[in-house]
């Protein structure tokens, strides 16, 4: 008598909202995250804070979204490498960093990090 052995995975979906001006760009990184079947990327205009995962922002637009403030560890921030860009994301306290000019790849690695920084991993 053969026995089949079965093994389910259950795999946890991320979200992840991409905020961010270049919209090419953002459907890069949004292809690439759906590529693992583990993510479900929203394009957005405006971020919303209450939907958990991690949120995809430029540099320039921080201001005009006061509640991702408070979201500073879910936040992966595209920023210049100009000075005062700098600056603004290193008072801002922002812990994930995509320098505008890096390839998808890399946003999408640091997409990843950021998630696994995320209390319980949530998203």
């Amino acid at each position: 008598m053969a026995y089949e052995l079965q093994v389910i995975h259950t795999v946890r979906m991320k979200t992840v909202q991409v905020a961010i001006q270049d919209i090419g760009y953002a459907d890069s990184i949004r292809h690439l995250l759906l590529q693992d079947g583990g993510h479900r990327v929203r394009l957005v205009v405006t971020p919303d804070v209450t939907v958990g995962g991690v949120i995809v922002v430029d540099a320039v637009n921080l201001g005009s979204f006061p509640l991702l403030m408070n979201e500073r560890e879910r936040l992966v921030v595209i920023v210049h490498k100009e000075p005062a860009d700098l600056y603004k994301v290193w008072e801002a306290g922002m812990r994930h960093v995509v320098f505008h000019g890096d390839t998808p790849h890399t946003a999408r690695v640091v997409v990843i990090a950021a998630e696994l920084a995320l209390p319980n991993n949530s998203g």
